[in-house]
């Protein structure tokens, strides 16, 4: 059997199609986070990070139907990171309080929010590989 150059360039068409259709959903979500008040954007930023090192395959994040304790553990931890930054930082501390049952349910939102894009970001990448 002979391959032709244009056979190879119609197998990888498809996945051209990939980057088009991500990069506009990767700009508005961007733009949509520039747009957060400071401290939400602070707790963004661990919530990311968080997400980040459970980006991998088998990760929990991924299963259909995700376990709530784990997301509640993973919320706890990141809830503890950000204590632990306020505690080295004691001026900040006095002048910039939050209330920390709020922080939890902000922490718990932004995460299940990024869970569900990671998510809808995999599903869409799924279909040309």
């Amino acid at each position: 059997m002979t391959y032709r150059k244009e056979d190879f360039f119609y197998q990888t068409a498809g996945k051209g199609r990939l980057y088009t259709q991500e990069a506009p959903i990767t700009e508005d979500k961007i733009l949509m986070h520039s747009y957060y008040p400071h401290k939400a954007a602070m707790v963004q930023s661990y919530v990311e990070d968080a997400c980040d090192r459970l980006d991998y395959e088998g990760s929990f994040i991924y299963d259909e139907y995700p376990d709530k304790q784990e997301i509640e553990r993973v919320c706890r931890g990141i809830c503890e990171k950000i204590e632990a930054n306020r505690q080295m930082q004691t001026s900040e501390r006095r002048r910039d309080s939050m209330d920390w049952d709020f922080l939890g349910e902000l922490v718990s939102t932004l995460f299940c929010q990024e869970m569900h894009c990671r998510r809808c970001r995999r599903n869409r990448c799924r279909r040309f590989f």
